[in-house]
């Protein structure tokens, strides 16, 4: 069985390198397993309702209770609630209806939010974590007789409470963090989304300003100056919707969808399209060369995630080399099976990185590319860390090389 120490390592992994989601349902199932239950949930406010949010049950995801259930009140009065749930009238049968199993012994705990109050002395409450037992864990206390209510610092220290459930308090605070991440990725999203939109409207009404002007006077249009201001207020339209559209991306990321795949169809795709964008590009030619390595396991992968991490590394290669005219440009594009996982090397032939780029390449918004969001390696990353890899630069005089270890 899995110590403590062991399941908070693991919590603390997952909430570096994979969405707040899976962090939580580990820490979920940590908080079951530690407490000995036979199953268990998360709950947050959302508007008149308590909602679970992550349980072991999955068909219990989305169901709302009252806020005058035991969930509500545990959260409203920062009480930790032990209770029989069948004598207890807060107890909202819904629930047992909607997974047809009777809940009878639970524990009720308040989730400290990680903000403070304003007067800092009210305990704002995130959430409440959820845990059933078949029996009476906790022998000292009658529940059967009513409810049993502590303070949560009175519960702490109590010796039921030590024996029994000391070490979930540890897990608490990861619980607040995983679920305010959510909060704001969402609240993030929403708002970026909106003002993506806006970007788009104001391109159009550019466009209709010109006509407009185009009707009035023609000659208009043909003033240097005007014209020169139409256009610097388009472009940076475009510049501020892709940095929406980029950000978006970003925030998605979070939520892979993994699956079975080979590293290598991935890298012919994406070569496939690193061919494109150098036609497309300009006219210097570039040699895009593909050296796959036989006998690549299948992996468990998000295959659209990963080719958008290795045409990050492409699309930068190629913009590079084009804007210094390297002659006999070549990318490549390779993968071999090493003794730490599959390797996936992606190099070029340009003339290198200067020193103060090449120590923020993965750090949002440092960018030297003009009209560039610098999220565009920052998001290469966060594939790669979501898969569990690595990925390294070495740049020269002679060419920059990625290496990703997967």
């Amino acid at each position: 069985m899995s110590t403590t120490e062991d399941l908070l390592r693991d919590i603390m992994q997952l909430s570096l390198s994979s969405s707040p989601e899976q962090m939580l349902e580990k820490a979920l199932t940590a908080c079951i397993t530690i407490a000995g239950a036979r199953g268990g949930s998360i709950l947050a406010e959302e508007g008149p309702y308590m909602q679970f949010l992550f349980a072991d049950v999955p068909d219990l995801v989305g169901v709302r209770v009252p806020h005058d259930s035991i969930a509500g009140s545990s959260a409203a009065d920062n009480l930790v609630i032990y209770t029989y749930a069948p004598y207890d009238k807060r107890h909202f049968k819904g629930v047992d209806d909607q997974i047809e199993v009777p809940t009878r012994h639970l524990l009720s705990i308040p989730i400290p939010s990680i903000h403070r109050s304003v007067d800092d002395e009210r305990t704002i409450n995130s959430a409440v974590l959820q845990l059933l037992f078949d029996h009476n864990i906790m022998v000292e206390l009658d529940a059967e007789q009513g409810p049993h209510e502590f303070d949560v610092a009175d519960f702490r220290r109590d010796p039921a409470c030590e024996q029994h459930f000391s070490d979930l308090f540890w897990i608490l605070p990861n619980i607040a963090l995983g679920l305010e991440v959510m909060k704001l990725r969402q609240t993030s999203y929403q708002a970026i989304h909106e003002l993506k939109n806006k970007m788009i409207g104001a391109l159009s009404w550019c466009h209709y300003l010109k006509d407009d002007l185009a009707e009035r006077d023609a000659a208009l249009l043909e003033d240097e100056s005007i014209s020169e201001d139409l256009a610097l207020t388009e472009s940076t339209i475009r510049e501020g919707a892709e940095l929406a559209k980029t950000y978006l991306q970003f925030t998605t990321i979070y939520s892979p969808q993994f699956a079975p795949g080979d590293v290598n169809d991935v890298l012919r795709h994406t070569a496939a399209s690193a061919r494109v964008l150098a036609r497309e590009t300009g006219d210097h030619a570039i040699d895009v060369q593909e050296e796959f390595g036989d006998g690549l396991p299948v992996r468990t992968i998000d295959a659209e995630q990963l080719k958008m991490a290795f045409f990050n590394l492409c699309k930068n290669a190629v913009e590079a080399m084009i804007e210094h005219c390297v002659a006999d440009a070549v990318l490549r594009l390779s993968s071999a099976v090493g003794p730490t996982g599959v390797t996936i090397t992606i190099s070029d032939s340009g003339p290198g990185m200067p020193e103060e780029i090449a120590d923020n390449l993965f750090i949002a918004f440092k960018t030297k590319k003009e009209g560039g969001t610098g999220l565009g390696l920052t998001i290469t990353k966060k594939i790669i860390d979501v898969h569990g890899g690595q990925i390294r630069c070495a740049t020269g005089t002679e060419g920059t090389t990625f290496v990703v270890t997967l």
